[in-house]
């Protein structure tokens, strides 16, 4: 019988490309959408493209619905955002833990409810990684405990550290005159680690479940290549003829001093520590997408 899989946050980026893999298998796999509101326009895009999907509504902040949610599930696809505008007014007003107590609430019901296998996107520490330079990269450190929180409950846990998304310069872009400017807040030679989220990360879930003795608390990377700005920026005027530059700004993000912290600490410090580059890469059903066949698929795109 074909195991049921809760997608939390299944109409995001991650969320999305889980079900898009595993929708594909239904001899494996049932899948169980997980939202806030079930009614909004993306889930009903969702149910028109995956018309046997079952939607739930559920809140990390509501223990109870999130119960309901997990009732006779066998797996969950665990998210949580820290830029989701609810944890932010949390921590600007000074409760740190605000992501970390949504996904303790997430793992909770799912142990109650005896769910067996939880797939999670951490963060490695900042503090770890920089030996406590970096205190109140607070994005870091909600994910990381709860990796180490899903690693020391009765389930057993499967986590996919993420690169940057190739998806952020579609909302990176704007016109200049003729010329097509993508922003960010890192320098032009700095290198980052980058994925299509949409068309890799649901393979990686997959290949994972594949072999679950194998992969059980297994750290992956959700990673294609390495690329600066100005790389991204030449591979989308390759694609489609215009032409393209990449500038550093870092005015408004470091006006934020927990999102100033996030970027030093990946600008300065690899933020992959500790993660297998290379299983997800070599063992994947079809090889990642690389930045000019990403912009291949969107050379249709402009700002």
């Amino acid at each position: 019988m074909a195991e049921l899989i809760a997608v939390v946050g299944a109409t995001g980026f991650q969320g999305g490309s889980v079900i898009r893999t595993l929708s594909a298998s239904p001899e494996k796999y049932r899948i169980r959408g997980i939202s806030r509101n079930i009614e909004s326009a993306r889930v009903k895009e969702l149910q028109a493209l995956y018309p046997n999907i079952e939607w739930v509504a559920a809140d990390l902040d509501d223990p109870a619905t999130l119960e309901k949610a997990f009732a006779g599930a066998d797996i969950v696809f665990g998210n949580t955002n820290y830029f989701q505008p609810s944890i932010r007014e949390r921590i600007d007003a000074g409760d740190y833990d605000a992501e970390f107590t949504q996904g303790k609430n997430m793992v909770d019901a799912a142990v109650a409810q005896g769910v067996k296998h939880i797939v999670y996107s951490p963060i490695v520490s900042a503090i770890e990684v920089s030996n406590g330079k970096y205190t109140n990269a607070y994005d870091t450190e909600g994910k990381a405990k709860l990796r180490k929180y899903i690693e020391d409950s009765p389930i057993d846990g499967y986590f996919i550290y993420c690169g940057f998304y190739f998806q952020n310069s579609l909302r990176a872009a704007r016109w200049e005159g003729e010329k097509v400017i993508f922003e960010y807040p890192l320098p032009i030679d700095v290198k980052q680690p980058y994925v299509d989220i949409d068309d890799d990360y649901g393979n990686i879930v997959e290949l994972m479940l594949s072999d679950r003795a194998k992969y059980k608390e297994k750290r992956l990377a959700a990673v294609e290549g390495y690329y600066t700005g100005p790389e991204i920026a030449a591979a989308f005027a390759r694609a489609t003829g215009i032409e393209a530059e990449y500038r550093c700004v870092q005015e408004y993000y470091y006006s934020i001093p927990d999102i100033k912290s996030l970027f030093e600490f990946f600008i300065e410090f690899d933020a992959l520590s500790g993660v297998d580059m290379s299983e997800a890469k070599n063992n994947i059903k079809k090889p990642f997408t690389n930045v000019d066949q990403f912009w291949t698929k969107h050379k249709d795109f402009r700002p």
